[in-house]
Parts: C-alpha cells; sequence; structure tokens
C-alpha cells in the first residue's frame, strides 16, 4: 500500500507494529491489534473519498491489487490478491491471527476480531486463515465468541 508517492506502509506494519503484538501491558498489544488492522489495508471510504476529489493517483493505483471487484449484487466478481502486496498482507495477518488465538486478555482478543472488518474478507476467507477464526468460536469470553460469529457470517457469504 503506498500512501503518496513512495512510501509503502505495509513493511513498517510487518516490521514495527507487529512487535507490540508480543507487548507485556494489554493496552499496548490493543493498540498496535489496532493500529495493525487500520494500516493493513486503506478505508474503502477514504479511497472512494480521494476517487470523487481526484486525489493521489498513485493511491489509488497501488490499491488495484487489494480491492476486490464487486458486483450490484455485491457478489465478488475478480479478485488479485498475488504479487508482493499481496504477499506482505497475507504475512502479516497470519501475525494478527496467531495474536488473536494466542493472546491472553479477552479484550485484546475482541479488539482484533471486531478489527477485521469487510476490508478483509478476501484474505480471510482463504482456506490456511480459518482454522484460527473457528477455533475463537470456542473462546472464554462471550464477547468474543460473538464476534467471532458474526465474522464468520460474514464469510460464509463469500465461502459457505
Amino acid at each position: 500500500i503506498t500512501y503518496g508517492s513512495c512510501v509503502t506502509l505495509l513493511p513498517f506494519v510487518r516490521d514495527v507494529v507487529a512487535s507490540y503484538l508480543n507487548h507485556p501491558s494489554s493496552d499496548v498489544r490493543r493498540e498496535a491489534a489496532s493500529t495493525f488492522c487500520l494500516l493493513l489495508l486503506p478505508k474503502q471510504t477514504a479511497t472512494s473519498s480521494l476517487a470523487r476529489k481526484g486525489r493521489s493517483p498513485s493511491y489509488r493505483n497501488s490499491l488495484v491489487g487489494l480491492q476486490p471487484k464487486v458486483s450490484s449484487s455485491g457478489l465478488i466478481l475478480q479478485m488479485r490478491l498475488g504479487g508482493p502486496s499481496g504477499a506482505l498482507v497475507e504475512e502479516v495477518l497470519q501475525k494478527l491471527l496467531t495474536a488473536v488465538v494466542s493472546d491472553l486478555s479477552p479484550l485484546v482478543r475482541n479488539c482484533i476480531v471486531r478489527a477485521l472488518d469487510a476490508r478483509y474478507d478476501p484474505y480471510l476467507v482463504q482456506a490456511h486463515h480459518l482454522p484460527p477464526l473457528f477455533m475463537l468460536l470456542q473462546d472464554e469470553s462471550l464477547a468474543v465468541r460473538a464476534a467471532a460469529l458474526r465474522l464468520l457470517g460474514r464469510l460464509a457469504i463469500l465461502n459457505p
């Protein structure tokens, strides 16, 4: 993901932000997870507002491989997840999924599950990402189980 013309945040997220997922403080881990999810994939509203205003064509062009093309009925028509950016997103997302099933704090786990919104669906429906999500259905926290069930219900539309 390129912001501006020459700065890519994926290596920063992978190398710096991910290191805080192992911090002793649950508050730091929760904030790292939130930052992780905000920086890993841009929000669609930010993309569409930039497109409407005609700003930053290099930013819009960098999103081509990460955003699925959706039909009017909501079905994904085409998705390109490959390439160096897609591989980095996969690597970083794997770290996040490891943290969501292994973190001791239910607040951190819930924060991570709730932050995995529809932007992540094209990645989360991949078969290798589903087992950690199913493990969340057996979490000790009711809030985490409920958030995981909502997430899996949303993914079931894409991958029954």
